[in-house]
């Protein structure tokens, strides 16, 4: 760039402060707002890969507005640049931007393409056809730009999906300076543990996940010899900020994820073969199976709620008694299991949950919190709720991408012959293992703020296998 046009863009800069200043004391903020969103579709033409470093920073700093007639939230601003990226990249596609066959045929590639089209075909057959379409067109507008727009990116250069993620973190280490302030002002108290990290996250447990998800990402980071030493002092200051965080969120199922996640990770340190691991969980699974009704006596005699006290805290995992939220989530899996009987193989449709789930509540299971038009939410379950949605072909896509992504992630880290490709396989597949495990007993998927790191991890998941294939065959 040359001094001329430097001067010329800092001259049409400092024009187009004066002239949004000016506007804003009139109190005409429409027309800034349509500059702003001009500019911002020039920058999305110009750069893709800005665009997307801008957008991983303002997602956990966005926040959502709810139209109650129209029954439309939108998260402001990451979903309307999502929308734009989305656009803009499929409009490329006729041009400029080419994906190889051994990306699109890679088994992740095609388990994603599979659950897109199925939540397609739901939506046709779905009980209510608008709620399931803008269902799929929300999940289209998180796959699009984290998922296809990362791998492009990634393909180009590796080290992009490591800044992608660090932007995400540094929009979330202002919410966690927010969360801690409010903390040390108000006190950690019952209504301050579900609001404090609002509005820019729905409750404590989506935060939890986030801070587990980054810190998992950001705790292997540091040991990437390429880092700097300030940049590693920079990581252990994050990894310290996010260990703090995700004691004070309380979030319980985020700490049994974390730990879950440590446990592979030892598992793949001590070079445990896969196979070993398998028969483990398969063992795990019959054991459950067979003596769930003992199990199930057991839990119900445990009666420690949820509490500021640490050790009550993590007992009360187990309370499907009295604890109100262990109890609502029986309650929504329960009406889930009646939506699914009546309508096993294409279910009720994608994004119908919420709106259908309150005819199939049982008397036993209700609580405090269930409400009998059913507007609490969803089902808390990444796995049930698509069943009841999508049916058991539904499940199946993410079951799909569940295996595919951990098979390939622990794959890529144990054969890559370079150590940066092993860092970044390993930190994605750890982190999308805490999110597996988190997804048992709850679901957000459908939200921003965790769809975007989600699908950004299964994306370059789907880079380094194939680069790792690539190296073999030199």
């Amino acid at each position: 760039m040359t001094k001329t046009q430097k001067g010329i863009g800092i001259s049409l800069g400092i024009l187009f402060f004066i002239f949004n200043c000016f506007d804003l004391y009139r109190e005409l903020a429409l027309i800034p707002a349509l500059v702003l969103l001009v500019v911002g579709i020039c920058v999305l033409c110009y750069n893709l890969e800005l665009s997307m470093y801008f957008l991983a920073f303002v997602t956990p700093l966005s926040f959502e507005l709810i139209d109650k007639q129209l029954q439309i939230g939108i998260s402001i601003p990451a979903e309307i640049i999502m929308i734009l990226i989305m656009i803009l990249f499929v409009i490329r596609l006729f041009f400029d931007i080419k994906f190889e066959k051994k990306i699109l045929l890679h088994p992740v590639s095609i388990s994603v393409l599979v659950y897109m089209s199925w939540i397609l075909i739901t939506s046709i057959t779905s009980e209510l056809p608008l709620v399931s379409i803008k269902s799929f067109i929300s999940t289209a507008w998180f796959i699009i730009p984290c998922f296809f727009l990362v791998i492009y990116l990634a393909r180009q250069d590796t080290k992009k999906w490591v800044t992608f993620m660090n932007c995400y973190m540094a929009g979330l280490f202002f919410v966690i300076c927010s969360t801690l302030l409010k903390l040390s002002l108000f006190g950690l108290t019952k209504l301050m543990l579900h609001t404090v990290m609002c509005p820019f996250y729905n409750d404590h447990t989506a935060f939890g996940a986030a801070l587990t998800f980054l810190l998992l990402i950001q705790s292997v980071f540091l040991f990437n010899k390429n880092v700097s030493l300030p940049k590693k002092l920079l990581y252990i200051a994050m990894i310290i900020m996010l260990s703090v965080a995700l004691y004070f969120s309380f979030c319980r199922a985020a700490w049994l994820s974390l730990a879950l996640s440590i446990l592979v990770l030892l598992a793949l340190l001590l070079k445990i073969r896969l196979s070993w691991i398998i028969i483990g969980i398969a063992f795990l699974a019959f054991y459950l199976y067979n003596f769930s009704g003992e199990l199930l006596f057991q839990l119900a005699r445990n009666k420690v709620d949820s509490s500021k006290d640490i050790s009550e805290h993590v007992q009360s995992i187990a309370n499907i008694k009295t604890d109100a939220s262990n109890v609502e989530r029986l309650n929504r899996w329960v009406a889930a299991f009646g939506m699914i009987e009546e309508r096993p193989w294409v279910g009720w449709g994608p994004g119908t949950y919420q709106f259908i789930y309150a005819a199939f509540q049982k008397p036993q299971y209700k609580t405090i919190i269930t409400t009998s038009f059913g507007t609490g939410g969803n089902c808390h379950s990444e796995f049930i709720g698509p069943t009841a949605e999508t049916g058991f072909i539904g499940l199946a896509t993410v079951v799909a991408i569940m295996i595919t992504t951990i098979y390939s992630g622990i794959i890529s880290y144990i054969y890559s012959r370079r150590r940066e490709l092993k860092i970044m396989s390993l930190a994605a597949t750890l982190a999308l293992i805490s999110y597996y495990v988190h997804g048992l007993m709850n679901n957000f998927l459908d939200t921003d703020n965790l769809a975007l790191p989600f699908w950004a991890s299964v994306a370059i998941i789907v880079v380094v296998d194939v680069m790792r294939k690539e190296e073999a065959n030199q």
